[in-house]
């Protein structure tokens, strides 16, 4: 039994915080995927597929920040019930916002082109 409740909401709320950032990104790759087609089909001198891959990017990005989210809220699920100290690093959310930064700019450079 854990002494403080206000742990495991805490952790359920970063949970939801993971979940919420992971619909977010797989949204925003849907929509860039559907503007590239959209472009493709209403402007005949748009014919690169980069958009697509742009938003298949974005969409598996979410996918993959959904998992991370799930996993660590198990991790320190698991160290709360059992009473051992709360696995720290924040590898994950440094490699998540290293690539949305990093896709945001090949999304700004092919916009200029």
């Amino acid at each position: 039994m854990i002494d403080d409740p206000r742990m495991l909401q805490a952790n359920e709320r970063t949970l939801l915080a993971w979940l919420r950032t992971g619909v977010s990104l797989i949204t925003f790759g849907f929509v860039i995927s559907r503007t590239s087609l959209w472009l493709r089909r209403s402007e005949p001198r748009w014919t690169a597929l980069g958009g697509d891959l742009i938003g298949a990017a974005f969409v598996l990005l979410g996918a993959i920040t959904e998992a991370i989210g799930v996993v660590r809220y198990l991790r320190i699920r698991r160290a709360l019930l059992a009473g051992q100290p709360i696995p720290v690093g924040a590898m994950e959310i440094v490699a998540i916002g290293v690539a949305v930064a990093l896709f945001g700019v090949v999304l700004c450079v092919y916009a200029l082109l």
